[in-house]
Parts: structure tokens; C-alpha cells; sequence
């Protein structure tokens, strides 16, 4: 009995041996992890870019299209710098109507002056739009053949509140609750805080 304990126990011995090697030899042929490699590519200077930057007095962006029609490029980079000005509006837009509403209106009636302002501020940013000043532009022919036009606009934050607060003045289901200087202070203010963020 005794021999066949220490039998035993020479197994156990010679498996835990033969485990502990078989790890370290496993372990030593598998490769070492090399660090992956991040693909970058390259960095492109856009141009035009530099006029498209909002500033305290112009809410600015850049439109960039392509055509092989040079005409017809610069139309869609004029299309698409009024869309990327109109769509970093529509949350302004939202939050001063908002805001604007509930202040003079109270909590009951704020949703219908609300969008009576919504539906003031969209058509002026339309109307404004179209006539918007031209910061900057370029075009460029590419080797495909295809013309790349780059176009940024502008539109003065001080001429959209003033036309803003005429249309709203003129309003006849805000005219008691409408105050004409008190909104263009108001939407002043709101539209500088919104440069500071």
C-alpha cells in the first residue's frame, strides 16, 4: 500500500511536471502580439474653409458640389452652404421660439406663439438665404474632368432678429402679447450666448 501511495504520488509529481513544461513551451511558440497599425490618411485643406467660420455678427458656412458642368457645381455648393447654415438654425430657431414663448405667453398658450415664431423665423432664414453674401469662393477642375466648386455664405445674426421682430410685430395673434424691442433684446442675448458654447 504504501508503494502504490508513493506510485501515486510520483505521477501526480511527473503530470504537474510535464503540464508546467507543455505551458512554457506552448507559450514560447506562439508569436508575440505586434501592435496594430492605424490606418490614417491624409489630411486635405479645404478651401474656403477659413470664411465659413461662424463669428459674433454672421452665422457662415461652406457648400462644396460637383458636376461636370463648372455652372452647375457652383450651384450646388451655393444649395448645400444654405442647407448646412438652415439646419445649424432649426435648433436656434427651436430653442429661442421656445424659450421666447414661455417667457411672455406663459406655460397654457407658449405652444401656439411658439410656432407662430418657428414659422416667422423658417421663412425670413429662407428669404435670407437667398440673397445671403458670399464670403468666399473657389472652383476646381479635377482630373476626372469633373469641376469642384467651393462656396461660403453668410447671414447677419442682427438683420435676422431685426426682420424677425417686424414680421412677428405685425402678427395679429401675437399683438397683445408681442413686444417688438423686448424681442429683439431677447433674441440678441440668446443668440450671443449661443456663440459663447
Amino acid at each position: 500500500m504504501k508503494k502504490l501511495h508513493l506510485l501515486g504520488m510520483a505521477a501526480l509529481f511527473a503530470i504537474t511536471f510535464a503540464s508546467c513544461g507543455s505551458e512554457k513551451q506552448m507559450t514560447n511558440q506562439a508569436p508575440a502580439p505586434q501592435p496594430q497599425k492605424i490606418q490614417e490618411g491624409v489630411s486635405v485643406t479645404l478651401p474656403c474653409l477659413d470664411s465659413s467660420y461662424d463669428n459674433d455678427d454672421y452665422y457662415r458656412d461652406l457648400g462644396i458640389g460637383t458636376d461636370l458642368n463648372p455652372q452647375m457645381a457652383r450651384k450646388a455648393a451655393v444649395k448645400a452652404a444654405q442647407s448646412m447654415v438652415k439646419e445649424r438654425l432649426n435648433g436656434v430657431v427651436k430653442g429661442l421660439s421656445t424659450d421666447y414663448s414661455r417667457s411672455v405667453s406663459g406655460q397654457a398658450s407658449s405652444d401656439k406663439v411658439q410656432g407662430i415664431i418657428e414659422a416667422e423665423f423658417n421663412t425670413i432664414i429662407d428669404k435670407m438665404l437667398n440673397d445671403a453674401d458670399k464670403t468666399c469662393e473657389d472652383l476646381v477642375k479635377l482630373e476626372n474632368g469633373n469641376y469642384r466648386s467651393y462656396y461660403a455664405i453668410q447671414i447677419s445674426k442682427k438683420e435676422l432678429v431685426n426682420k424677425v421682430a417686424d414680421a412677428l410685430s405685425q402678427e395679429q395673434e401675437l399683438e397683445i402679447q408681442f413686444h417688438r424691442d423686448q424681442f429683439r433684446k431677447y433674441a440678441a442675448e440668446y443668440l450671443e450666448k449661443q456663440g459663447d458654447k
